[in-house]
């Protein structure tokens, strides 16, 4: 269980910082946006948040782990947002009703954030804290699937017709697995604390280390294709 768990996470956090700094490094050249967010989702999100997390509720002592876990948070939530500003200009860019989600997205961060700070040393978090947070990212990879896997769909359509383009339309559904296996590593941490309060039962353990190295290997053929 020990090697698979370093496996799935490990790949997950060593790609999300791999393919989030070459995002940024793109949206620094073209200046486009979707690149530069989805870059801070990445990078910051699942590359930074998610390891400093995991080293304060599991390696450092009681001094130095509020600082890394709250830090780390600080660091998903950005990745949160800027998942969402990506999934709303890359899939709804023009319209206006994905304002709704992202503002609401932006509000309980704010929130989950403001309860981590009151319970700054206060490991496990409360269940006001990890609801909050793990919900919130849990919606927003759902989205970002949910967006990704219909487009995805139409574009199959289209290309039986010759009318899109293959590399992106297997592009655009590789990340919509990657966001979907996400949302299950997510689930898999709410179901845990379901099981056991204050830690992951192995089960939810196993469950998530798997999709996070499916997550992992979807996000490098979705970015670094062929």
């Amino acid at each position: 269980m020990a090697l698979l768990e370093t496996l799935g996470f490990g790949s997950f956090v060593v790609v999300s910082l791999v393919v989030g700094a070459r995002l940024l490094a793109l949206g620094r050249r073209t200046r486009e946006l979707p690149a530069n967010v989805l870059g801070v989702s990445l990078l910051f999100g699942g590359g930074v948040g998610y390891p400093l997390v995991v080293l304060g509720l599991r390696v450092l002592g009681p001094e130095l782990a509020p600082f890394a876990v709250t830090f780390g948070n600080l660091c998903i939530h950005a990745g949160t947002i800027a998942l969402a500003l990506g999934t709303w200009n890359i899939f709804r860019a023009g319209e206006r009703w994905p304002m709704a989600p992202v503002a609401a997205i932006v509000a309980v961060v704010a929130l989950s954030f403001g309860l981590r700070l009151v319970h700054f040393r206060e490991l496990p978090p409360p269940a006001s804290v990890f609801w909050s947070s793990t919900g919130i990212g849990l919606a927003g990879y759902a989205w970002a699937a949910g967006e990704a896997l219909q487009t995805w769909r139409r574009l199959r359509r289209r290309l039986a017709l010759g009318l899109a383009d293959p590399a992106a339309t297997r592009r655009i559904g590789l990340w919509g697995a990657a966001c979907a296996c996400a949302v299950g590593m997510h689930v898999a941490s709410l179901a845990g604390r379901l099981l056991d309060g204050g830690s992951m039962p192995p089960l939810a353990v196993g469950a998530s280390s798997a999709l996070g190295f499916a997550a992992a290997l979807s996000t490098l053929a979705a970015f670094f294709p062929g």
